[in-house]
């Protein structure tokens, strides 16, 4: 074979072997479908909320100790989590400081802060005036919620057939609440608003006994374990949304106010829940979150998370503390 007919030869081999455009393609996208891959999911872990603590140096680099803060879990920790992280997440941002939620219940969010463990609480107004009864904490905002602004109130509930009518026939029934001392909507309203009528809790009814779930409490009236039980305005609605009950008017509210209120409701309204601040937390980061819960911009994905509408300057918590004094609760001689 001459050398010119080698050289041909060689150009017709190589020919057979050169990619073509379509296949070309394919090797060009193989190699980047790695790095596309890794991209989106760095992208999608950064974006998603978390349900323990709060991560935020996905979002941008933030520096010092955690500011920590403690909110009541009145259902999980879990939902507790879901519920606000998204909001500390937010904070984070604005402040440039690493957010910490701390689940808190009925008892460890006094030892909380008496131990000087927290910066922050997030507690339902009974709790959080007996904790600046107490330790002098600062209340920064309320909460205002999405149709009842920033009040709520407490029910007492019946079955729908149940022959009790008046708050006179509650006498010798049986009665359940979540807690005593420090349970708003879910107890102490109620106590106090039949002590404002002439009845006694403890001394009246036939039993009388602490229930931590209110969930439990209404579906245990709606069973017919207990004759009374006591929750906050919201909670049958909520009930329904999850498929526990079918309708609202599985139980009956007794003595219902006559208001233009959202909620239909038995005792008097009061000021929602409130972050506060402790009493040793530095002045300029509470100014700082002070500032940031005010100002977050309508309908945030924190918001919505929350189940809130915004934020606004503390309320008057004043008849809280009268409240306290009248049922002796656990802080009622302290200074308020």
């Amino acid at each position: 074979m001459t050398n010119e007919n080698k050289h041909q030869a060689d150009i017709l081999n190589l020919s057979a072997f050169r990619p073509q455009p379509a296949v070309f393609c394919l090797l060009i996208l193989s190699l980047l479908l790695p790095l596309i891959s890794c991209a989106r999911t760095e992208t999608e872990i950064a974006e998603s909320p978390p349900t323990s603590s709060v991560e935020t140096t996905a979002v941008q680099q933030v520096t010092g100790e955690p500011v920590r803060v403690g909110i009541l879990a009145i259902d999980s920790a879990v939902s507790v989590n879901e519920r606000y992280s998204p909001l500390l997440n937010y904070l984070s941002k604005v402040t440039n400081r690493p957010f910490e939620l701390i689940p808190l219940t009925q008892e460890s969010q006094f030892t909380e802060v008496a131990e000087g463990n927290l910066d922050f609480t997030l507690n339902n107004p009974l709790a959080a005036v007996q904790l600046r009864r107490l330790y002098n904490t600062e209340f920064i905002t309320t909460h205002v919620r999405p149709q009842t602004g920033a009040e709520f109130s407490g029910l007492i509930i019946v079955k729908r057939d149940s022959d009790i009518q008046t708050l006179e026939d509650l006498r010798g029934k049986t009665a359940a609440c979540v807690d005593f001392e420090t349970a708003a909507a879910g107890c102490v309203f109620q106590i106090y608003h039949l002590q404002q009528n002439g009845i006694d809790s403890f001394t009246d009814f036939r039993s009388f006994v602490e229930n931590k779930s209110q969930d439990n409490i209404v579906l245990a009236v709606f069973n017919g374990t207990i004759d009374v039980g006591f929750i906050r305005t919201g909670q049958l609605e909520r009930m329904v949304n999850k498929g526990l009950i079918n309708s609202t008017d599985v139980v009956r509210i007794i003595n219902p106010t006559n208001d233009n209120f959202y909620y239909k409701h038995t005792t008097a309204l009061y000021p929602e829940w409130s972050w506060a601040a402790l009493q040793d937390t530095d002045p300029q980061l509470v100014d700082k979150v002070k500032n940031a819960l005010l100002n977050i911009p309508a309908n945030h994905p924190a918001l919505t998370a929350a189940r809130l509408e915004k934020f606004t300057p503390a309320a008057d918590y004043s008849e809280l503390d009268r409240l306290i004094e009248t049922l002796k609760l656990k802080s009622w001689n302290a200074k308020p």
